[in-house]
């Protein structure tokens, strides 16, 4: 599986003093809102806070994956953010994320869904994959480096 048709200039993100996780996941859910017309803005955030009320999403990497699924999402959309600095996901022993994959997807499809948390997961397991993508300067770096490294990643 590609990333690349998941991944739009427009929803890649540096965004820098975020004060919380509520508050990523608002920001977050605006990019996506226009293109899912029948659930928006604040029910999307719900749906984020509510997956991560079941397990967390981020990892000991200073990564989060949030994804919500529901029936209203026709199509899976994925908002890539770089966080200066990161934000606390409440997992006493994980950092503060700063590399965030936002996932919005159809219930009918949890498959493809999984399948692209898989990918991006490879995409990112690596250290020197890490730092290459925190070190971007600004959005359109950070898009052409997830498509590198992406084309990389077996």
């Amino acid at each position: 599986m590609a990333l690349q048709p998941y991944l739009r200039p427009d929803l890649i993100l540096i965004l820098e003093g975020v004060p919380s996780r509520d508050d990523l996941f608002t920001r977050l859910a605006a990019a996506v809102d226009a293109m899912i017309p029948a659930l928006r803005g604040d029910a999307l955030v719900q749906r984020l806070i509510a997956r991560e009320r079941q397990m967390p999403t981020s990892t000991p990497e200073g990564v989060a994956f949030p994804h919500a699924l529901a029936s209203e999402i026709s199509k899976t959309h994925v908002a890539a953010a770089l966080l200066r600095p990161g934000v606390d996901f409440g997992v006493a022993h994980h950092p503060r994320s700063d590399l965030i994959f936002c996932m919005f997807g159809p219930t009918s499809d949890p498959w493809d869904h999984v399948r692209l948390l898989a990918r991006l997961a490879r995409i990112v397991r690596a250290e020197p994959a890490r730092a290459r993508l925190r070190g971007a300067a600004n959005p359109m770096e950070l898009y052409e480096l997830l498509l590198a490294e992406d084309a990389s990643t077996g």
